[in-house]
């Protein structure tokens, strides 16, 4: 492989890593829907307008919040398993470290061959990480999830429904 073509790789897992730190990211504000907004809000809610406010102030404001006080938030709303909190601890920590630091001590590797393919190997190691926390949240919060109706089958229609709206391949 040419060095471009190289370069392009060493992109292209970055993009992959920091897109999946951001599905955990997600993953985390549905997690906090289902053991936060829903229960809190049983009963209070009179429309499906009224609903659609709430969820998006409510996932807004943890939006804008880092990831770590997410992860914080999160704690505090459900019990987290140690095997979860020691994943979602290491994915911040990954995250923090694409995020603010990863080209810049990088630097010498990316400029040869042998180091942009070491790039690339703790790229995917970073990107399985994002997966497995992403992967395990999902399994802790299932319960919840089917708990309040939102089965596997019901999100999966929503999805099918959405993307015909949409005209979205899939």
């Amino acid at each position: 492989m040419d060095s471009a073509e190289q370069v392009k790789e060493v992109y292209a897992h970055f993009g992959l890593a920091i897109y999946l730190s951001q599905v955990l990211e997600h993953g985390i504000g549905n997690a906090l829907v289902y053991a936060s907004l829903i229960p809190n809000n049983i009963g209070k809610i009179r429309s499906s307008s009224e609903w659609h406010e709430k969820f998006d102030q409510f996932l807004g404001a943890h939006f804008e919040k880092t990831l770590g006080r997410m992860i914080s938030a999160l704690k505090t709303e459900l019990t987290v398993p140690d095997d979860l909190e020691s994943l979602l601890s290491a994915a911040l920590k990954n995250r923090n470290w694409l995020a603010h630091h990863y080209f810049r001590e990088r630097s010498d590797e990316f400029m040869n061959e042998a180091g942009r393919m070491k790039m690339i190997s703790e790229l995917e190691e970073t990107q399985a990480l994002f997966s497995r926390a992403d992967e395990t949240l999902e399994a802790v919060t299932k319960p919840l999830r089917d708990k309040y109706g939102f089965t596997d089958e019901r999100i999966e229609q929503f999805f099918k429904e959405y993307c015909s709206e949409r005209e979205i391949d899939v």
